[in-house]
């Protein structure tokens, strides 16, 4: 007998490595690295995030008319304008006629130039040959990039060109010595091709060189096609990639309730629809026993016989009066029967075909399915969809599986809990991947859109990719980049560590900001929001991210701020320290009060290190705005704040506490004092009663001499002065409306953070 055989290894991989979207809407050029199982897109609100899941989703799809105008970057409607005026000038047709070939040639470079392009970029190895055979460019290919562009092209050779130059000219014609204030259709082309997307054209697909491509040349841009180029089937590219897409989850089912093709009273719930749709096209099996499904197709048979006698039964009295009218007659049919077709999707439709039962209840009680929560019901929509993708793709209506899977989910984080959130991209990755050992070589791979910073840091900085908007200036448009958080660090696998761990646990929503501001410490958090409500009504209308870093810290994030380059501003105090030796003559850094500046040094790790450098205390009392402001040369811009003096000559505080104190001294002097007179109805209340922190600080401030008063504050504070508590009556004061003063080194810096944000909105608009 002869041995067995050992199992044959499995045809390689090919997975998509890249892709590099040109001229879609906001997204003038962008490179999205892929990642082999999971990518996560976040950013700020009107980054881009979801205009890159909708040009994938668009480029291949394969039916219907899915671009439209505003589809094409609004920086190319300018050139497209100048060639519909050109054709406005035709006066025959250009199809018939004889003219400058070389002239229709350049317009039709000229508007292929303008359309959106989107560059697949896989890698494959040697064995996968046969799939990527269409797309390679050299006869020497072993294995390595394979590039495929895609290109929305209205004409793709000059004769198409003409006809549709044609068609707009006619169009245009009755009305182009209107004067555009009267607005007749169509006032340009873009206008035109708001009316009549299908002159858009479609999509054509082109091999790329990889040889030129982005891992030849990471910072290089999309390469050219040559006027030459020829198309490829795009039936090749179906055989190798598979793209499924998952809307974000806004009308929770009323949307598919809605468009059914069928006109039923009812609805279904959300994950009935998402059962139904997967019962119609994995579980619709007739009684002949075609199918996949033996134990299906036996106990359907069983119902269906049953119900056929049934219905016989039931009308048999209503058959045998129609007889009495002559039929059948001796020639036609003599007896009627009943054969019911059960299909599964059919069971499945209609309002209570999913229901639940709560555990340790009565065994025959249910709920529909309406009665559970939002969460639960998009969770398990998303599941099954997930699934039905994977089963469509596994068993396609011929051939065999797309060698790579990208399915595409926008938002999946609407109505699901934070625990789920924090879960979906590991479970989903799951769902989407094949289970059988002989389908172990195909590829499947999740890319994520998300506001939701539980969801994107459930993932390590490996796999986000940050959509970033670029501010530009009034006239010019707004776009957007894709930083890879992966570069991020570089090689500092130490303070990436620390920056996963700190958002993993802090769930900061710094990737979603429109601004950052680090703060010191507790007190900090708490009370500079509530100026920034108070104080700085358009900047409490932004989104800003605290993170209560402390400046021993915050210069670990550098490089992260760095590549977000959103304004930012770091709150920390100046560590004043005195450095003295000790009996062995080793440096010796003391935390001291503020009285000599010159014998002190600033022991800010941020302040030293980061920005502005500085280790002299006695350099930063008077700073210059160069001081304050860093910037990397790349649109970041930083404005670091600490504690200066109150006023020349006068006590220079080292914390926000003593800060808030000094500024604020005549409202702490009289905190406690009650009023002789009632107030009126529109007067804030008289104080409350002085607590011991405040009187505590009260009797500090009672010191007459400056100096000496600045270092009893800083004594106060250094011993068991509980400045979380401090903090949380100084918040209930101002919250009553109390007159307390923001210290100035903190108003200064919201201040400029408002005028940025002021500058980038102008430059978004």
């Amino acid at each position: 007998m002869s041995a067995q055989l050992p199992n044959l290894p499995q045809a390689p991989h090919v997975s998509l490595s890249c892709i590099e979207l040109s001229r879609f809407r906001r997204l003038a050029q962008t490179r999205v690295q892929i990642d082999k199982k999971t990518t996560v897109l976040v950013g700020a609100n009107n980054s881009g995030k979801t205009s890159i899941l909708i040009a994938v989703r668009n480029f291949l799809a394969t039916t219907g008319q899915v671009f439209g105008a505003f589809d094409i970057s609004f920086d190319q409607w300018p050139a497209l304008k100048a060639l519909g005026e050109e054709w406005e000038k035709l006066t025959e047709d250009p199809v018939s006629a004889t003219g400058d070939v070389a002239r229709w040639e350049g317009q039709l470079a000229a508007l292929l130039a303008c359309m959106p392009t989107l560059d697949l970029w896989f890698d494959a190895q040697q064995g996968a040959y046969n799939l990527v055979a269409p797309f390679i460019t050299s006869l020497n290919w072993s294995g390595g990039a394979v590039g495929v562009r895609l290109r929305l092209e209205p004409a793709s050779s000059v004769e198409l060109l003409q006809k549709l130059a044609w068609r707009y000219r006619e169009a245009r014609q009755p009305v182009k010595d209107l004067k555009k204030e009267a607005y007749a259709w169509p006032v340009d082309l873009i206008d035109y091709w708001l009316r009549y997307p299908a002159d858009l054209g479609g999509v054509l697909v082109y091999k790329l060189d990889p040889a030129i491509g982005p891992l030849a040349n990471p910072l290089g841009a999309p390469q050219s096609l040559t006027p030459q180029a020829a198309p490829v089937d795009r039936t090749k590219l179906s055989k190798l990639l598979r793209v499924d897409f998952v809307p974000a989850q806004r009308g929770l089912g009323t949307e598919e309730a809605e468009t059914r093709p069928t006109a039923s009273a009812h609805r279904v719930g959300l994950f009935s629809n998402q059962l139904l749709k997967y019962a119609r096209q994995h579980l619709n099996v007739a009684t002949t026993g075609q199918g996949h499904q033996p134990e299906l197709v036996s106990a359907i048979a069983t119902a269906q016989l049953e119900l056929d006698a049934r219905i016989k039964v039931a009308l048999t009295p209503s058959i045998e009066d129609v007889k009495k009218l002559g039929y059948p007659t001796l020639h036609d049919p003599q007896e009627i029967y009943f054969r019911t077709r059960i299909q599964t999707g059919d069971l499945l439709d209609h309002s209570t075909a999913v229901q639940y039962r709560i555990e340790g209840q009565q065994a025959d009680v249910y709920l529909p399915e309406y009665s559970i929560g939002l969460g639960y019901q998009n969770l398990q929509s998303l599941s099954y969809q997930l699934v039905s993708f994977r089963d469509s793709r596994l068993k396609p209506d011929q051939g065999s599986p797309a060698a790579v899977h990208v399915v595409l989910v926008e938002e999946p984080e609407a109505h699901l809990h934070v625990q789920v959130q924090r879960i979906f991209p590991r479970r989903a990755a799951e769902l989407i991947g094949p289970v059988a050992p002989e389908h172990a070589h195909l590829s499947s791979q999740l890319v994520i859109s998300t506001h939701a910073s539980h969801l994107a840091h459930a993932e390590n900085f490996d796999r986000l990719r940050y959509v970033r908007r670029i501010a530009t200036a009034a006239s010019g448009m707004p776009s957007s980049d894709v930083i890879d958080l992966a570069t991020a660090f570089g090689t500092d696998r130490e303070t990436r560590t620390f920056a996963e761990r700190y958002f993993r646990v802090q769930h900061t929503d710094l990737l979603f900001a429109d601004a950052a501001i680090f703060v010191e410490g507790a007190a900090e958090r708490m009370l500079v929001p509530l100026f920034i409500e108070r104080d700085f009504h358009e900047l409490d209308k932004r989104y800003i991210s605290f993170l209560d870093l402390g400046g021993r810290h915050a210069h670990r994030l550098r490089p992260l701020v760095e590549r977000l380059c959103i304004p930012t501003v770091v709150i920390t105090d100046v560590d004043p320290v005195e450095v003295t030796k000790d009996a062995k003559g080793r440096a010796v850094r003391k935390a001291a009060a503020i009285v000599d500046p010159a014998l002190l040094e600033c022991g800010n790790d941020t302040l030293n290190g980061w920005h502005p450098k500085q280790k002299q205390l006695h350099l930063l009392a008077e700073p210059k705005d160069a001081d304050q402001v860093w910037s990397n040369g790349n649109g970041g811009r930083v404005r670091f704040a600490w504690q200066i003096p109150v006023q020349k000559g006068g006590p220079w505080p080292s914390s926000f506490e003593d800060s808030l104190i000094l500024a604020n001294i005549d409202w702490f002097k009289d905190l406690g004092e009650q009023k002789n007179q009632k107030p009126a109805e529109d007067e804030s209340p008289p104080p409350k009663p002085v607590g011991p922190l405040h009187a505590a600080v009260k009797t500090v401030i009672a010191q007459p001499d400056l100096v000496a008063l600045g270092k009893d504050l800083h004594a106060m504070l250094r011993e068991n002065f509980a400045k979380a508590e401090f903090a949380a009556t100084m918040f209930e004061r101002i919250s009553l409306g109390d007159k307390v003063a923001c210290p100035a080194y903190i108003a200064d810096a919201l201040a400029w953070l408002d005028t940025e944000l002021a500058l980038s909105k102008q430059g978004s608009e």
